[in-house]
């Protein structure tokens, strides 16, 4: 999203400079003028890193693990009784490089009159729609700094499960990328190397040996070919990833396949269930925990359901019953919901809900995981075993011949 430099006069006569985020230079200047500023001056603003660096390695971006140690820090310091302007110069001194900015421009807007949620929804790449929503809920409700721990704890759950994962897939990484070299090895070293042998024997190479030479020469003679069209496929998915209805095939297609589906089904649960049910305990209103929970999950059947179980609770329905669109997936996360109404106690049982579904979506990946490292070790070893089978029985065939 563009961003934009500009320079105002607050309301009680300070001038103010910064920079806003906005999909164009009208609804910046609506958006400031919404705070009581009066702009006279706003441009784009000049770029700061090159582009390889920031979108390659990130230098401008920030992370998880920064939007974490804000919040912990920033809900402890508000926790012991600070303002949030106070809460924000002290947390701005030590945050990561890239959020810096960012917290100096969110102090200057809680300066100025801005809430703490509106000065963040003015950064949309450093606070997420659903972390805005939350703290706009918290806000509200006056358990703002109930809800930036229950962000914070989420945040770090959501970054543990990746970097569990991460961790996990570099044997089986490491495997593919050892398995992709030794195939070039045979391919533009080894094969070439023998296929002399077979000239004038009148034995016709063995058909490994054929296909790898084939394989060798269509790469060598279609190489641009085929990196044009490798770029072009991937620029086309990544230009259709968010359109709405490539998302929502993704969505669908994730739903559908077995395995993927309940780590799927598992992971969302987990995090809608978390979220909702520590700001039900923090007593925010069922209807505005929803709508802070709505932007949260990335399924677009778990959004859809969660929107019509708004509409059913401004309609006088229960949670249990807006949410039935999910009873082919979670029957029994959504008789936990009914009864947690029945009784009053919606709030725990949905964190006990939150501890299930996180601890069963744990083990489904770990066994998933553990089952991928010895079927990609057998593909990986049948594959380079029969060709070096095939080669070494073709190499003993020629020597045969030559005796």
């Amino acid at each position: 999203m563009p961003a934009f430099a500009y320079r105002a006069f607050a309301p009680d006569g300070r001038m103010r400079a910064g920079r806003i985020e906005a999909e164009a230079r009208e609804r910046a200047v609506a958006a400031l003028r919404a705070e009581g500023l009066q702009v006279f001056e706003i441009a784009p603003a000049a770029a700061g890193l090159p582009i390889w660096r920031r979108d390659l390695f990130g230098r401008d971006r920030v992370s998880d693990a920064a939007r974490i140690a804000f919040l912990k820090e920033f809900g402890t310091l508000t926790g012991a009784g600070l303002t949030v302007d106070r809460a924000l110069r002290l947390v701005g001194r030590q945050a990561a490089p890239a959020l810096r900015p960012v917290l100096a421009d969110l102090l200057a807007r809680v300066l100025g009159g801005a809430s703490l949620s509106r000065a963040m929804a003015a950064h949309p790449a450093a606070f997420p729609r659903d972390m805005v929503d939350a703290i706009r809920a918290g806000e509200a409700t006056g358990t703002l700094t109930t809800v930036i721990g229950t962000l914070a704890a989420s945040l770090e759950r959501r970054d543990a499960v990746r970097r569990h994962l991460r961790s996990a897939l570099i044997y089986p990484a490491l495997l593919i990328l050892m398995a992709l070299g030794t195939l070039a090895l045979v391919v533009g070293v080894l094969v070439p190397a023998l296929a002399p042998l077979f000239e004038g024997t009148g034995r016709s190479p063995p058909l490994a040996i054929r296909l790898a030479a084939g394989l060798g020469d269509g790469l060598a003679a279609h190489w641009p070919l085929l990196l044009g069209g490798l770029t072009l496929a991937a620029a086309g998915i990544a230009g259709a990833w968010g359109r709405p209805g490539f998302t929502a095939g993704r969505s669908a297609l994730a739903l559908r396949l077995p395995g993927l589906r309940e780590i799927v089904v598992g992971a969302e649960l987990g995090r809608i269930c978390r979220v909702l049910g520590t700001l039900l305990v923090a007593e925010v209103p069922v209807p505005d925990a929803l709508a802070a929970v709505r932007p949260l999950p990335r399924n677009h059947l778990f959004r859809d359901a969660l929107r019509e179980a708004g509409q059913r609770l401004t309609e006088g329905g229960s949670l249990a019953a807006g949410l039935s669109r999910l009873q082919p997936y979670a029957p029994s996360t959504l008789s936990l919901i009914a009864s947690g109404e029945q009784v009053n106690r919606l709030g725990p049982v949905l964190l006990h809900a939150a501890e299930m579904h996180e601890a069963q979506t744990r083990e489904r990946v770990d066994r998933a995981l553990a089952l991928l490292t010895p079927l990609v070790t057998i593909a990986i070893g049948g594959l380079i075993g029969g060709l070096i089978v095939s080669v070494m029985g073709a190499i003993l065939g020629v020597a045969e011949l030559t005796q």
